[in-house]
């Protein structure tokens, strides 16, 4: 599902800003390059799907003791963005995106293992599922109904004897 969003502005447009859409990060990477993703403009409405991240980049701060701040968002389905992650390094610091690479990549990970990925047998009901079990040689047992319902809720499923 895709949602129209705002991306993030800049936090002080004088000096270095940018915004990606996070795809992966390269950790063999050791700079900004670390974080793999298309270019987004700042201020500007994108579709993206829902789930997905924004990595923004920003310098604010005087133009002799400025400081990078990274800011991570998340596309969702009732906020536009929830920022995940904030970070902000010391005056001139250069090193910003080993701070904060590995952090942001299991952040990342975390997302990708937690989003169900619908199975390909959910478009079959019980019945076609217990009769294509049956033709392999399982035998399916009704173990439990519920009271309110009387739907069925528990199946045990095992080898018929014999059978291999």
């Amino acid at each position: 599902m895709k949602k129209i969003v705002m991306i993030p502005e800049a936090l002080d447009e004088r000096k270095k800003t940018w915004r990606k859409i996070l795809e992966r990060i390269d950790k063999t990477k050791a700079n900004g390059y670390a974080f793999v993703g298309d270019w987004l403009r700042a201020g500007e409405r994108e579709e993206l799907e829902v789930g997905s991240f924004i990595l923004c980049y920003d310098e604010p701060g005087s133009m002799k003791n400025w400081y990078p701040v990274v800011r991570l968002f998340k596309v969702g389905i009732e906020n536009d963005l929830d920022e995940v992650y904030c970070w902000e390094g010391n005056t001139r610091e250069r090193s910003w995106a080993l701070a904060v690479r590995d952090e942001i990549s299991a952040i990342l990970a975390e997302a990708q293992e937690q989003e169900p990925e619908e199975s390909p047998l959910a478009g079959f009901s019980d019945q076609e599922l217990i009769a294509e079990l049956e033709r392999r040689g399982y035998a399916v047992f009704r173990c439990g109904i519920d009271s309110g319902t009387g739907a069925e809720l528990i199946y045990r499923v095992s080898r018929k004897e014999g059978e291999k």
